[in-house]
């Protein structure tokens, strides 16, 4: 068949895509339970003579969840070892031969999983933060589970391009999802190796996504793709309904609440039906309101956030450029195959998955030296008063050398690969960008998160958008500004343009307080009006 050959950068950008949402929950699921080795024995024993799973908070005798934090009352009940519980691209040219379709087709459900992979989290962040996270979860993932039966079992094109966006709305809101939880069940001093716990899931796709989907296109098919993911699903879906708990603060406050009902996991149904009579009453149930994606939306035009949102989105779409152009690279300079081109993204995710561990935890340090300049007495069960810390100060405290580490690999890398030298130069560039830039992608976005810790799924769900519809056209245009460019000047370029979010984050990191307690002011006092007249009514 003499089809056009499918565009590389978007072969690329499938893979990532595909890996990086689909699997963040299953490989973060099990980084959290593989890292008791850093816990801190003491804090461990030091929660646990507070509190226990089995003892949990009993609330004020008036059950009715009241969200404002008091002095005595911790952020979450949840211990550190829960907390750390909690928390195809090789079958294109398959794809096009099977289905009889020329291969810009195919690259069209490309296009289709990226953008609903940029819009459905704005509708089920927003639902998540309302309504509690388990039942979001099971949605999403009874959505991914289906659509993934669908693909394996299709042998249509109008078939194909439908499912992946059902695919991609079930995979992309996990992401907004796992952050959510995070802000749940840890405060700004500790939620650094949390988020860098999530994130390690993400960043391992690229790394064994392109190995695996090769191996199974040339040994079963194409097919057995979507069957290994409907498969993950499904257990996925099993182990969540099991043990996974509900950590939505409108739903189990800091987790002392018990929820009911699918808020409830099925360990969490037989404890209460064992638990004594004057137990803490359950939780009632959020009145249901219809999501409105543009409330995330809305999210971009704040001062304090567009900022933070703008360059995160450049250093992320800089380092998708890299991602999708591999393929057409190392094809035209050493030759290689599609299985040895997906065994050139292990430095990457193998870069990434390391940085994932460093990353949140020097986020941390970052917030206790922040704290300690300022004289500030962390309160490791309840946290600081965010609106009394310079929380941007200390989340953008390494920001600017990582930075500068990630622009000079960058143009290294467009050089060595104009040189045409040894493999192992880009591969060693590669893992590097894969350090830093997934490091400068974890400061950022806990930064997201601590600007909305209300509202952390869709804060992420907004900065998941913005950097999503960014990336689609920057790795739409690599491959043309190569050929213009060339390899080296591209490279170069993107790398310049890197460099000039500097002065951005430097004006965050100077004036981000100020603006986020005037914008936190205004909501308040609107609130407070609108309380006013519905009582007024």
């Amino acid at each position: 068949m003499t089809t056009p050959q499918p565009s590389p950068p978007r072969d690329g950008e499938m893979e990532y895509q595909e890996h990086s949402a689909g699997g963040e929950l299953a490989d973060g699921k099990e980084n959290f339970l593989n890292e008791n080795d850093h816990l801190d024995e003491k804090d461990e024993r030091d929660e646990n003579e507070e509190i226990t799973a089995d003892q949990p908070v009993v609330p004020p005798q008036n059950t009715e969840l009241n969200l404002t934090r008091t002095i005595s009352e911790m952020y979450s009940v949840f211990t550190t070892g829960q907390k750390r519980w909690i928390i195809y691209f090789p079958a294109l040219s398959s794809l096009s031969q099977q289905l009889g379709v020329t291969t810009e087709l195919i690259n069209l459900t490309i296009t289709s999983y990226m953008i609903f992979q940029a819009l459905a989290p704005t509708f089920f962040g927003e639902l998540a933060d309302t309504l509690g996270r388990r039942p979001v979860y099971l949605i999403l993932f009874t959505i991914y589970l289906c659509a993934n039966i669908g693909l394996a079992l299709q042998r249509s094109y109008a078939a194909l391009l439908i499912l992946r966006m059902l695919q991609s709305t079930g995979s992309s809101g996990v992401i907004a999802l796992a952050n959510g939880v995070v802000a749940d069940i840890s405060h700004a001093g500790e939620r650094g190796v949390y988020m860098g716990a999530v994130q390690v899931g993400a960043m391992l796709g690229p790394a064994i996504g392109p190995v695996i989907g090769g191996v199974l296109d040339s040994e079963l098919g194409w097919w057995w793709i979507f069957w290994l993911l409907a498969i993950l699903a499904a257990v996925y879906i099993i182990l969540m309904a099991i043990v996974f708990p509900e950590t939505g603060r409108k739903v189990v406050g800091n987790g002392s609440i018990p929820p009911k009902g699918i808020n409830a996991s099925f360990l969490q149904l037989m404890r209460a039906r064992n638990s004594p009579p004057d137990g803490p009453a359950p939780a009632k149930r959020p009145p249901f309101r219809f999501p409105n994606p543009l409330a995330s939306v809305r999210l971009i035009f704040q001062k304090d956030m567009a900022l933070v949102l703008f360059a995160n989105s450049i250093l992320y779409t800089a380092f998708y450029t890299v991602m999708a152009s591999l393929p057409t690279l190392f094809e035209e300079i050493y030759g290689f195959d599609s299985l040895q081109v997906g065994l050139c993204y292990l430095p990457f995710g193998v870069g990434a998955a390391l940085a994932c561990v460093v990353a949140g935890k020097i986020v941390d340090r970052d917030y206790r030296i922040t704290a300690a300049e300022l004289g500030v007495v962390m309160d490791k069960k309840r946290g600081e008063d965010m609106k009394k810390f310079p929380i941007e100060k200390a989340r953008l405290r390494s920001i600017f050398w990582i930075l500068g580490l990630y622009v000079v690999t960058f143009i290294a890398y467009g050089w060595v690969l104009w040189k045409e030298t040894n493999l192992a130069a880009p591969l060693v560039l590669q893992f590097i960008l894969g350090i830093v830039g997934t490091g400068a992608f974890t400061i950022l976005s806990t930064l997201v998160v601590d600007l909305y810790p209300a509202k952390p799924s869709s804060a992420t769900a907004c900065n998941n958008l913005v950097r999503c519809l960014m990336g689609a056209g920057g790795t739409a245009a690599i491959e043309s500004m190569i050929k213009a460019m060339g390899r080296g000047w591209c490279f170069t370029f993107v790398g310049l343009v890197c460099a000039a979010m500097a002065p951005l984050l430097w004006l965050e990191r100077s004036r981000g307080m100020e603006w986020r307690v005037a914008r936190l002011d205004k909501e308040k006092a609107q609130a407070d009006a609108l309380k006013a007249a519905k009582n007024a009514a």
